[in-house]
């Protein structure tokens, strides 16, 4: 009895200091996405989940905000950023009190439609996506990301983001 008792509160007590060892991190902000020098301003939003200090997951929702106009000769083509959704392997690199830096890689989904002489056509991709970036903390929970993500779309994309982060739990 005494030995059953004693390992519970053994794992309850590292099932402790486990749980204070995760993160949750929500961030939103602005994403511009370059695809090839067809440009779009995105908002974006994640969240993140930190196993411990150095590895989590991150999941991430873009929105596009503009339309980008391509002319083809005398027919003019609206193309937009419909959405984008990733899913992130996360690692931060460096941290101390009031800065990160990170690493990701991943897989990203993204919808774009066109508009040409009122014929409509959508076409979705997936990618291959690493990328990088810096959290800068004010204090314990709030503070801005700057980050850069490539994709291995047919011909790749860039994104670079600047976004407010909420820090909980930890």
């Amino acid at each position: 009895m005494v030995r059953s008792i004693v390992a519970a509160s053994l794992a309850a007590l590292s099932f402790a200091s486990v749980s204070q060892a995760q993160d949750f991190t929500f961030s939103g902000g602005y994403d511009r996405a370059d695809f090839d020098g067809v440009e779009f301003d995105t908002v974006v939003l994640r969240g993140r989940y930190m196993f411990n200090e150095r590895f989590g997951a991150e999941g991430q929702l873009n929105f596009g905000v503009n339309d980008e106009s391509i002319d083809f000769g005398v027919v003019t083509a609206d193309i937009s950023l419909d959405y984008g959704v990733s899913a992130f392997a996360f690692a931060n690199l460096y941290t101390n009190e009031g800065l990160n830096l990170f690493g990701r890689l991943g897989y990203v989904h993204a919808e774009l439609e066109a508009d040409a002489a009122g014929i409509t056509v959508s076409e979705d991709d997936g990618a291959f996506a690493a990328g990088v970036g810096a959290e800068f903390f004010f204090d314990d929970r709030n503070g801005v990301r700057f980050d850069y993500t490539w994709a291995d779309y047919e011909d790749s994309a860039n994104f670079y983001g600047i976004s407010y982060v909420r820090r909980f739990g930890g």
